[in-house]
């Protein structure tokens, strides 16, 4: 299963996004590199941010644990029902998806495309 290489690329995503990895790596390419690039390009600290899941399945799960242990985030989940197990090892706290977005630094949706899912977010809902 690739379970845990999802997991791995999530939370590789929200690393990259928060640091502006690819936007620094765009400006090293183009010559723009100096002595520093200042502090505004580094982004935003990940440790001890807020994560959201959209999804509590295997990958929630796996994504959940690299969060909590590797970055001491807080979690909130959304999914069908809640997931003792992930409040238990993560502490993580079930809530429903507009308390999700309001209060989550960051959102990963971890969920399968089918017709219930599709359009799930909006532009309403990133506005929260």
């Amino acid at each position: 299963m690739l379970t845990e290489t999802v997991a791995d690329t999530v939370m590789a995503l929200v690393l990259s996004t928060s640091r502006r990895v690819v936007e620094v790596a765009n400006r090293v390419k183009a010559g723009e590199w100096t002595k520093s690039i200042g502090p505004d390009w580094f982004g935003s600290d990940v440790h001890h941010k807020t994560l959201g899941i959209v999804g509590m399945g295997r990958i929630g799960m796996a994504l959940a644990q690299r969060a909590h242990a590797g970055f001491g985030m807080p979690i909130l989940y959304n999914a069908r029902s809640q997931h003792p197990q992930a409040e238990e090892r993560f502490n993580a706290r079930y809530c429903d998806l507009d308390t999700l977005l309001e209060e989550a630094d960051f959102v990963c949706l971890i969920l399968p495309l089918t017709a219930e899912t599709h359009h799930l977010f909006n532009a309403e809902k990133f506005a929260k």
